[in-house]
């Protein structure tokens, strides 16, 4: 029955949500973002994306640890990305690729590529991240400035 489902899936109309700019769109991503590494060949490609994941991930695991008692924010952006990651890299465990859905576009004249909430997860919380960088750069100028 599942893959039944599957393929039903795969051969489904996207949903209009709302009507020339944003539609449910069945999507089996095997690459990364925007596409990248679609042109290496899949088994390399695979463990290139298992890797840099798995990096990211204790990176990332490192960097909460460290900060967990100094930046609230902080944490809570870099626990975005860590979420997206673990998000992404379990579903290419399990399926061999990532389910990507969410499509904006405007008419036809602009297409965003398809995503998941799990990029939603990482964008948002790279986002906040650089604010954060943003506004600790900006007040440790002023302090700069007022010791001169």
């Amino acid at each position: 029955q599942c893959q039944i489902c599957i393929r039903d899936r795969r051969q489904a109309q996207p949903i209009q949500i709302v009507e020339n700019y944003l539609e449910l769109r069945y999507t089996e991503n095997t690459a990364i973002a925007f596409s990248m590494l679609h042109s290496v060949e899949p088994g390399l490609r695979k463990w290139i994306i298992y890797t840099l994941s798995s990096i990211a991930i204790v990176f990332l695991l490192v960097i909460i640890w460290k900060i967990r008692r100094q930046s609230f924010l902080g944490m809570v952006s870099l626990m975005f990305i860590l979420s997206g990651a673990i998000g992404n890299i379990s579903e290419r465990i399990v399926r061999g690729y990532v389910i990507d859905f969410i499509h904006l576009h405007y008419y036809d004249k602009f297409s965003w590529p398809v995503f998941n909430v799990a990029d939603i997860l990482i964008t948002c919380g790279a986002i906040l991240l650089g604010l954060l960088m943003l506004k600790k750069s900006s007040e440790s100028d002023i302090q700069n400035m007022e010791t001169i």
